[in-house]
């Protein structure tokens, strides 16, 4: 069926911002300043970093795992010269503002870390050791705060930082579009989705939010959903390491997870949405499965094809990418399925093929 539906997809080129390439290093330790500073609009998204940051500082050892606002106030206008005003281009008429401030840490971007031999001086072999713990690392991390109610919500390599002051050990940044999970409700989840632009590895159910956030819809067609689960299909790369017949059969299953919202109001339908955000918090086990399929997939140009390590990672990965969200595996399981799998593979000359 073709589909006819007139709507917003002006942002969609946003969703799927898939830049494995970029490289850039950044936050060198060029000063004694213990802190880096940032001003920013007092306003939902400053806020929900706030109050995120403060959650998980309730946490054990965070400062090893993310890196969170460690303090802030309000600015006081009148320290700022006219001059400071106009370079951040601030409007104290009308806007309040705050100033944060961030540890100073020797900061590295995930993949030039990981893949650029001009930084990291590293064989290969080496490299591919230091993807796996990245992995197994971040995963510990997201339990963490999953277990005290945070989705994080905002997984891309762009917020994944190797920090060279903690043992080189991988932190996620970035946290203004974390959930508490306590919170949601519409109003709370349109803010966040009108400050997202980066849709890559967020699954199928918040592509169906955006468009009916974004859109006047106000009744779920089933041609609006087979143009959402054709968008959502046509830009998932990760389904370039699987065969045309899964390629398929993960559209039929999008477009059969989605059938039960045919006829239904815009209102039920994001209802419907938010509880399942509030009640199975599969959003980060998705995110993270679909970043490390998209980074061992390319891995596996370099093995050989017989089963390896990656191969059945891969596999184990893609049962969370499941379009149905209670068909997706949870975190305690994926990590013992993986210490098994690392633990069973005692042959890993495929490293060197």
């Amino acid at each position: 069926m073709k589909s006819n539906v007139n709507i917003n997809v002006t942002n969609m080129k946003n969703h799927f911002l898939y830049n494995i390439n970029e490289n850039k290093e950044y936050n060198k330790k060029t000063t004694s300043e213990k802190y880096i500073t940032k001003i920013k609009k007092y306003d939902f998204i400053s806020i929900n970093e706030i109050s995120i940051s403060d959650e998980i500082k309730k946490t054990s050892y965070y400062s090893n795992n993310y890196i969170l606002v460690d303090e802030y106030d309000f600015i006081d206008i009148g320290e700022l010269t006219q001059k400071s005003i106009k370079k951040i281009q601030i409007d104290t008429a009308k806007d309040k503002y705050l100033i944060f401030k961030y540890k100073r840490y020797k900061l590295i971007s995930f993949y030039d870390f990981l893949f650029n031999s001009r930084i990291n001086k590293r064989p290969f072999k080496s490299c591919f050791f230091y993807i796996i713990e990245s992995f197994s690392y971040i995963l510990k991390s997201l339990i963490q705060i999953n277990n005290i109610g945070i989705c994080y919500f905002n997984l891309s390599p762009e917020n994944i930082v190797f920090n060279l002051d903690c043992g080189e050990k991988p932190q996620i940044q970035n946290l203004i579009l974390s959930l508490q999970l306590s919170k949601i409700s519409e109003e709370y989840m349109t803010d966040i989705i009108k400050n997202t632009n980066d849709y890559s590895y967020k699954p199928l159910e918040i592509h169906v939010l955006f468009y009916l956030i974004e859109n006047e819809i106000n009744t779920v067609s089933y041609s609006l959903i087979e143009e959402i689960t054709s968008v959502f299909v046509k830009n998932l790369t990760i389904l370039r390491f699987f065969s045309d017949e899964y390629k398929e059969s993960y559209k039929f299953k999008c477009v059969g997870s989605l059938k039960k919202y045919i006829n239904q109001s815009k209102s039920l339908v994001i209802l419907d949405i938010l509880d399942i955000l509030k009640s199975n918090n599969t959003l980060d086990i998705y995110s993270l499965s679909a970043l490390y399929i998209d980074i061992f997939g390319d891995l596996l140009q370099r093995f050989s094809l017989k089963p390896n390590f990656i191969t059945k990672l891969i596999l184990e990965l893609s049962k969370n990418i499941h379009p149905e969200h209670s068909k997706r595996g949870n975190f305690k399981t994926l990590l013992e399925n993986y210490e098994k799998l690392f633990n069973d593979q005692q042959d890993w000359s495929f490293v060197n093929n």
